[in-house]
């Protein structure tokens, strides 16, 4: 598996691992999900791209895309997670740490793709 698609594929474990942890934290909710889901289909991007070779461009572009909207869409949790990192409450501490995880994940696989797409070129 070359470089990119592995890392999209530890990417949406990671995310999957993410998840897991969150509803084993907490109850059950629709948005303990999201990370999964997320990690689900960017691993399935990772695995396309490998089998596919014809297709990888494609199918990493579509795992940037879908990284770029998890970072976008757990922004929101950062402020609760530096307040808890200073000692303070939050009303969803599990919440706030998984969407700083999801966060920290994406992009971390964004920059890869970035670096990657620059030494190409």
């Amino acid at each position: 598996m070359g470089s990119l698609p592995a890392r999209a594929l530890w990417t949406g474990v990671f995310l999957i691992l993410v998840s897991t942890l969150a509803v084993m934290g907490s109850k059950l909710t629709p948005t303990a999900l999201i990370p999964g889901i997320l990690g689900l289909l960017i691993a399935l991007m990772g695995i396309w791209a490998d089998k596919t070779p014809s297709q990888k461009n494609l199918a990493m572009n579509i795992a940037l895309g879908l990284s770029l909207l998890g970072l976008l869409g757990s922004l929101r949790g950062i402020p609760d997670f530096i307040t808890l990192l200073g000692g303070g409450t939050v009303e969803r501490p599990v919440a706030a740490m998984a969407q700083f995880a999801t966060v920290f994940i994406c992009l971390g696989f964004s920059i890869r793709w970035l670096v990657e797409r620059r030494r190409k070129a």
